[in-house]
């Protein structure tokens, strides 16, 4: 009886703690249950159908049509699209026979043919591209035949309807878009669409001729079926291969560890890591937070989510031994706040990395970003305030969704740029003063100053040399719609080459510490609608390409990702359809990393929506290059700059053709939504030789630099050691995992 007992003790002790508070597990899961799980959250589907048949039962029978409608819309969000089509076609024939009992209003009613039509293409999706789903060819446009539908019922009635509402109004351009999709699914565009209704093949060509790009996620068990959610493609246990972290944003989903077995396959270690008990988290962000030499990882929850979205966050420690634990509450980061942004550095130049996240605000509802300073005991102190931090107030609450951090005027301090989604409010440009006698952090906000004082409703920000000159630019995507329901008639205008009031992508070019828009100048100003989105090299030419994932809430919103090339920092050529990155499915966490050590970025992208129903594969592109430009590989550890060497500054001079140019790369998971691996791999071009690498640690400020080092290879630099170490690591095809 006496074992019983000690054991009933032991689990007592593993889940609550000594001093009686509750466990990440338990706040976890008692937050999905008062603040996900309710029927006033608008994404948890399954609950709102349960809630509102459970009204049907006791209102009037005069008003059960309204509460049928609710009980639709939940339905086709929980991905139930059949039962959904039952309700909408019910009410649609019953509103065009005028037999509704209960009169609608004018917007409800106005939207049941809309809803039984994108039922109707989402059951077509569901049967076709999920059921069935080829991942070089479901749901990317343009659609090859490997991609037609095998079920073409959904999108042949979708058709029908959305052609009758075409002849009602020839200007509806979403469903003009739909339309277009539609029978894109079946192989008969663009014979197959009404003239007047088509948009043009050349709306959807490339202007570079990029190498195209095959999605081999499920020969690998790489392609997680979930809601969007966070990506990190990085080496998690020191083996010099990439793994691979995912989560979705579905309190009662798990994060995911696969281990790159270095032979062509992962396996997924996601039980015996002890990840299953970290759930949810729209996004992630790695660091070494205690300087081990094994990378950690900071999971944020609640965006989007209002006055519901006081989730807590969770800093996840790497026990070094493909465990993790979770040690938010010990480490002094339990807060509640809505946020999905967050960017590491070490801001006071201590050697330790620091953490500052961005929370979103709004009226009456306000959430204060935080800035942690990393004690170097394993623990953080929140210093917002007193640096200067303090973002959101009652009188000017900001919506933060992206912050970056970068040493923008080279004086050896990190700063903060912050991206927010009010159109009415500038983003903020926080300007690292460095540290006090007492050595207290001051930040100044000063992005009117030098440039940046433009009113821009944004989403996704990263920092980034794009033009190679030595100076961090500023990259936003722009996320404001012309229509207040859903981007897509932006989207169909820019194709057709007609006017919109979407919101556009910026770049700002650092002029030594002053910035210009040259957005224009360089083909950016276009709509690029991101929410998952980062920076890497696509064809290993030294200068840094952009993907975004792009879209919305809205089941409408099926609008391709978007992928840019950099052309030599003069310009950047959409390559979407080229590279078959085109996948309308909506896009999240994306992350460059060379995955199979060949000496090229491949790009890992984790897809979905927030609603239940609208689930997608995450894919995994991998990258034709290998054979195409020399490159090298630099895997950096700081003794004095933190272990990580986030923030580090590299500088490569090569030869190439005669002449003598620096390609510029800065330690960084990259974007504000996803993370590529810390480890820099960098393109070099046809460039004959390596003349020298020069590195500036962060924090420490320490200079060193290496020349002799030989093309296509991997090193490691230790900070302060006078030879960089070849590692000996030998690529490998990736090939199909045994389950």
């Amino acid at each position: 009886m006496k074992y019983v007992v000690t054991i009933i003790i032991l689990l007592f002790f593993l889940f609550v703690s000594c001093d009686g508070k509750k466990t990440m597990p338990e706040l976890l899961k008692e937050t999905a249950e008062t603040q996900f799980f309710v029927p006033e959250n608008i994404y948890a589907s399954s609950v709102r159908v349960r809630y509102f048949d459970s009204i049907s039962n006791v209102v009037p029978g005069n008003q059960k049509e309204r509460y049928q409608l609710k009980k639709g819309r939940a339905l086709l969000y929980a991905g139930k699209t059949e039962a959904a089509i039952a309700i909408f076609k019910d009410l649609w024939e019953a509103s065009n026979n005028g037999i509704l009992r209960y009169k609608l209003d004018s917007n409800e009613e106005e939207s049941l043919g809309p809803l039984l039509a994108l039922a109707y293409m989402r059951l077509g999706e569901q049967q076709n591209c999920i059921h069935h789903h080829n991942a070089s060819a479901s749901c990317i446009i343009p659609i090859n035949p490997e991609g037609f539908h095998q079920a073409p019922e959904g999108s042949r009635k979708a058709i029908e309807l959305y052609e009758e509402f075409l002849r009602q109004d020839s200007h509806d351009y979403n469903s003009k878009w739909l339309l277009n999709i539609a029978y894109m699914t079946l192989g008969e565009y663009p014979e197959g669409v009404p003239e007047k209704w088509l948009i043009p093949e050349i709306a959807f060509e490339s202007e570079y001729p990029l190498k195209k790009f095959e999605d081999i996620a499920p020969q690998l068990g790489l392609n997680v079926n979930e809601l969007s959610g966070g990506g990190i493609v990085d080496d998690f246990n020191n083996d010099h291969l990439l793994d691979v972290v995912v989560s979705s944003w579905l309190p009662s989903d798990h994060l995911r560890y696969f281990i790159n077995n270095g032979d062509g396959s992962f396996s997924e270690k996601t039980e015996s890591s002890g990840l299953e008990m970290a759930t949810g988290g729209l996004n992630m962000v790695q660091a070494d937070y205690n300087n081990d030499g094994f990378l950690d990882i900071f999971v944020l929850r609640g965006a989007w989510m209002g006055t519901l979205g006081k989730h807590p966050n969770s800093l996840i420690r790497n026990n070094g031994d493909n465990t993790f634990t979770d040690v938010t509450v010990d480490a002094g980061l339990l807060s509640f706040h809505p946020t999905q942004t967050a960017t590491w550095a070490d801001f006071n130049n201590d050697g330790w990395i620091d953490l500052f996240i961005g929370n979103e605000s709004e009226k009456g509802n306000v959430h204060p970003c935080e800035l942690y300073i990393n004690n170097g005991d394993e623990t953080f102190s929140n210093r917002t305030a007193s640096a200067g931090l303090t973002i959101s107030t009652t009188e000017k609450p900001y919506y933060v969704k992206g912050v970056t951090s970068g040493d923008y005027n080279n004086d050896g301090w990190m700063d903060i740029y912050v991206s927010t989604l009010q159109s009415s409010s500038k983003n903020l440009l926080f300007l690292n003063q460095g540290t006090d006698k007492n050595g207290n952090l001051n930040f100044e906000e000063g992005g009117s100053r030098i440039g940046l004082g433009e009113q821009i409703s944004s989403f996704p920000t990263w920092s980034f040399d794009y033009n190679n000159d030595g100076w961090t630019d500023i990259f936003v995507a722009g996320y404001q719609k012309s229509d207040f329901y859903t981007i897509v008639p932006d989207i169909v205008k820019e194709y057709l080459g007609e006017p919109n009031k979407a919101e556009t992508m910026r770049l700002y070019k650092n002029n030594a510490g002053i910035f210009t828009d040259v957005s224009a100048e360089v083909g950016l100003n276009k709509i690029g609608y991101a929410m998952g989105a980062n920076y890497g090299d696509l064809d290993n030419d030294g200068y840094p390409d952009i993907y975004l994932s792009t879209g919305e809430v809205n089941f409408e919103s099926i609008i391709p990702n978007r992928v840019f090339r950099n052309n030599s920092g003069k310009e950047f050529q959409d390559v979407t359809t080229a590279g078959g990155f085109g996948h309308i499915q909506k896009g999240h966490a994306v992350s460059f990393s060379d995955v199979d050590n060949d000496g090229d970025q491949d790009v890992h992208v984790v897809m979905g929506g927030a609603y239940e129903g609208d689930n997608f594969f995450n894919s995994l592109y991998i990258n034709p290059y290998q054979d195409e430009n020399n490159w090298i590989t630099l895997k950096l550890e700081g003794t004095q700059a933190n272990r990580a060497a986030i923030g580090s500054k590299i500088e490569i001079k090569v030869m190439e053709d005669g002449l003598e140019r620096s390609i510029f790369h800065t330690i960084s998971s990259g974007g504000s939504f996803g993370a590529s691996t810390l480890r820099a791999q960098i393109g070099l071009r046809k460039a004959s030789e390596i003349m020298e690498v020069k590195i500036l640690w962060a924090g420490s400020g320490n200079k060193q630099s290496f020349k002799n080092l030989k093309l296509n290879t991997f090193y490691k630099i230790t900070e302060n050691k006078a030879e960089a170490k070849e590692l000996k690591l030998k690529p490998f095809q990736l090939k199909e995992t045994v389950q």
